[in-house]
């Protein structure tokens, strides 16, 4: 047993702590836990965030049938290094796979390769700005709203393709927000105060990402032109960007974001007979998930 004296310096009270356990438990940047116990003694014990000393997260899964799956889910869970171990007859459904998940997860490359194995890594920052994500997946749902009433009132096969190719985007945006969502949320140093709103930031992405979904199966298959009254396009597109500028901190804008809503819902009735039910499907889901977003606020 050895004793350590207790220093004071301003207001608050430090205990040096030996160096050949710091280094061995903790590493040069790690974080410990304190509780106290009821016989007044302090327990102090090392909080391993992402492997010894806090060192590379990285996480190994094998090639299966839930191969495509597992590496999404080791994307959104923060794992910095995914190393996919595989025998030598499936390394080419594991380079398809591995190509598929780079299509939708941002930052996702090949960085090695082995007889048996292969590793990615995520070049992600973990400073991202959310609100900036959340502005930019808004900014492309509503791009995609305009794209969605031309291509409806035309029948323009080709504008119906740049809704699939901008709901891509979308997706990859969505993807990358829930990784950054949830590293902050398993971070012990980010405060708590804070990360209550992480949960809502994540129901906006989440109901942005189902939006770009909507759009994208409206046109799956067939579809027909029809003449859709541009004030369903003009309500649908000034309630999204209230309710994402009330989200955000707008708060003034809340009443003007429910007066647009019941509008958008009277004229929705109105012209019900006169729209296919797949677009009255598509527009009133649309209004339900903003709806929900501004139930947030």
């Amino acid at each position: 047993m050895e004793t350590r004296r207790v220093v004071k310096i301003g207001g608050s009270y430090y205990v040096a702590l030996p160096k050949d356990w710091v280094l061995e438990s903790v590493g040069e940047r790690g974080v410990v836990i304190l509780e106290a116990e009821e016989d007044g003694s302090l327990k102090l014990s090392p909080l391993r965030l992402s492997g010894k000393g806090g060192g590379v997260k990285s996480i190994r899964i094998a090639c299966d049938e839930n191969l495509y799956r597992n590496i999404v889910s080791a994307y959104l869970r923060g794992f910095e290094v995914i190393e996919v171990s595989f025998s030598g007859d499936c390394r080419e459904e594991v380079l398809r796979v591995i190509e598929r998940a780079r299509q939708i997860l941002l930052g996702l490359e090949i960085v090695g390769e082995e007889q048996d194995s292969m590793v990615l890594q995520c070049f992600t920052r973990p400073d991202y700005d959310l609100y900036s994500i959340v502005q930019r997946i808004n900014t492309i749902t509503l791009a995609m709203l305009r794209v969605v009433f031309q291509a409806v009132e035309t029948g323009d096969r080709a504008l119906a393709e740049k809704v699939l190719a901008m709901d891509d985007i979308v997706d990859r945006l969505y993807f990358l927000a829930v990784r950054v969502i949830r590293s902050r949320v398993s971070d012990p140093l980010y405060p708590s105060s804070e990360k209550s709103r992480l949960v809502d930031i994540r129901l906006v992405v989440r109901n942005l990402e189902n939006i770009g979904d909507l759009y994208e199966r409206l046109f799956r298959g067939e579809f027909r032109a029809e003449k859709v009254p541009h004030e369903i396009y003009w309500l649908l597109e000034s309630f999204q960007r209230t309710v994402v500028e009330v989200v955000l901190g707008e708060d003034a804008r809340r009443k003007e974001a429910l007066e647009l809503y019941n509008r958008l819902e009277e004229v929705m009735e109105k012209e019900r007979p006169n729209l296919s039910p797949r677009l009255v499907e598509v527009f009133e889901g649309v209004a339900t998930l903003l709806r929900d977003i501004l139930d947030l606020t």
